[in-house]
């Protein structure tokens, strides 16, 4: 995923768009795989600031992702605004070192730095919906897919009392 500011890096207060598309692999975070089950679609406005590039970006893919309430596997739509700073390395100044993405010629391979973005934006935990509703803790059943009654009779005998308790609005 290579983009090429030439155009506008030596004209002040310039900018340029860009539209990239390119498929990613896998990946693996530790506990859980995802995959990519779309391109990744990336949209850059890209505009010179006299310091720096200030670019101005969207992030659009789809994930294979598994549900942490029902262990399903489902498609996550994912999409992500962000913005970015690039610089080239002669100009950067001690801040820019460490935040910005640093520039040593007018071609630019961004693939890491939009994987980056992705990787952080992405949930703690992904659910497959608002309403999904797990697995029984006792008997493992799916509960979107088949009632269960496993919860309603075990009541733990130290908690019997609160049972009892009446709520007052």
């Amino acid at each position: 995923m290579k983009v090429n500011v030439a155009q506008v890096r030596n004209k002040e207060g310039g900018s340029a768009r860009f539209d990239l598309v390119e498929d990613f692999s896998s990946f693996d975070l530790g506990i859980e795989a995802l995959s990519f089950q779309a391109p990744v679609h990336v949209q850059l406005q890209v505009n010179n600031t006299s310091k720096a590039l200030l670019v101005h970006g969207t992030i659009h893919t789809d994930l294979k992702a598994t549900c942490g309430r029902c262990l399903e596997t489902f498609v996550y739509p994912f999409s992500l605004s962000f913005q970015d700073e690039w610089v080239f390395r002669t100009l950067a100044t001690e801040d820019q070192l460490e935040t910005a993405l640093l520039l040593d010629k007018d071609e630019v391979e961004i693939k890491d730095r939009i994987f980056e973005q992705i990787v952080l934006a992405l949930p703690m935990k992904f659910i497959c919906s608002a309403e999904c509703q797990g697995l029984c803790p006792t008997c493992g059943a799916n509960r979107n897919q088949t009632p269960c009654h496993c919860g309603e009779s075990n009541i733990d005998p130290r908690l019997a009392a609160l049972a009892k308790w009446q709520f007052n609005d």
